[in-house]
């Protein structure tokens, strides 16, 4: 323990010492701020990602782009080791690894935690804020103008006069309103939220029973999981369910594309074109 206190002082000497240049050593505590991190970051001056970066469950991100994580440590949220890794840039999402980010920053680190975007404008404000910190405002607004080409294609694919309806219905009837990122996609492609008029605000339950009555023309759903028939997913076995939404009214997006403000939104946007654009 002694040792460790030692450390930790040095390390703070060295840290504070650093100039105000371009990060040259950063780490991340939170899933979504790794995917920005390697969209903005040389990935050199990369140290740490989340342990969750390469899980699969959470974000095929590294997988689709077949990315080396070769010598970058994954930490597990914990201020211990990524004191360790002397770094001069953390970031972290809010309410990720919350005690660490509070320790970093007692011990003088520079620790920034990401909110999570309602919306595709506010998700490209978060791609310039980390940029800023990053020293990396031109690749931001290349990267943006990309996402925004590719979006407006998946737009242009998606007729406008079919007057669609949809809602999200995950496990246990959850669902997600106004005030979401799920929302402003949908109404983004010119989909009526069913949720939002519900009146549900952020994510909350829809009754099976208002779902029926509603009938929204698409039903999305989440893809299933491992342990699914452990849990709630029965819920959307409901032979109700069956009853009024056939296969050709489900759409399947994992629930993952909407964590973060990253290439995973992108994706949502283009699988919604593919099964769309030919209606």
């Amino acid at each position: 323990m002694t040792r460790l206190v030692i450390f930790i002082f040095l390390s703070i000497v060295t840290h504070s010492s650093l100039g105000a240049d371009k990060p040259q050593r950063i780490a991340s505590l939170s899933l979504c701020s790794d995917e920005l991190l390697l969209l903005l970051a040389e990935q050199t001056n990369i140290i740490s990602l989340s342990y969750l970066a390469t899980d699969t469950r959470y974000s095929s991100f590294i997988a689709d782009n077949n990315i080396d994580l070769s010598g970058i440590y994954l930490n597990k949220g914990q201020a211990e080791e990524i004191i360790l890794l002397e770094p001069d840039l953390i970031l972290s999402s809010r309410f990720s690894a919350s005690n660490a980010t509070n320790l970093l920053q007692n011990f003088g680190y520079s620790v920034t935690s990401l909110g999570f975007p309602a919306t595709l404008d506010q998700a490209f404000r978060q791609i310039e804020e980390v940029a800023t910190l990053l020293g990396e405002k031109g690749h931001a607004a290349d990267l943006i103008l990309h996402f925004q080409n590719r979006i407006a294609t998946t737009r242009t694919a998606i007729s406008s006069d079919q007057n669609l309806s949809a809602i999200f219905y995950a496990n246990n009837g959850f669902s997600y309103g106004s005030d979401t990122l799920h929302d402003d996609f949908l109404n983004s492609l010119g989909i009526k939220n069913l949720a939002a008029e519900f009146g549900l605000a952020g994510s909350g339950k829809i009754p099976l029973e208002w779902l029926i009555t509603a009938q929204p023309d698409l039903l999305i759903i989440n893809q299933p999981g491992l342990h699914d028939d452990k849990l709630a997913q029965p819920l959307l076995h409901h032979p109700v369910l069956n009853q009024y939404f056939p296969a050709e009214k489900i759409i399947v997006l994992p629930d993952s594309l909407f964590q973060c403000a990253g290439p995973g939104l992108i994706k949502a946007y283009e699988l919604m074109a593919q099964i769309l654009g030919g209606q």
